[in-house]
């Protein structure tokens, strides 16, 4: 298990709203064993992008980059 700072563990649930869509597109009750590749790449690509723009508006916050 991956340790988070303090400022990546504030971006998460910025990540799980921008993933809710793409579940609920996928379907909540499908297992990821059954995802197709395109379905698993948008998730990824989702989770990434989401977290960069949460991180990013976190380091605005700051005078300096806290990470």
């Amino acid at each position: 298990m991956v340790d988070f700072t303090e400022e990546e563990t504030m971006a998460l649930p910025g990540v799980m709203r921008a993933l809710a869509p793409v579940m609920e597109s996928i379907g909540w009750e499908r297992p990821l064993c059954q995802l197709t590749e395109i379905n698993m790449h948008r998730l990824i690509v989702t989770a990434i992008e989401s977290f960069r723009i949460e991180m990013l508006e976190i380091a605005a916050k700051y005078d300096e980059v806290p990470f």
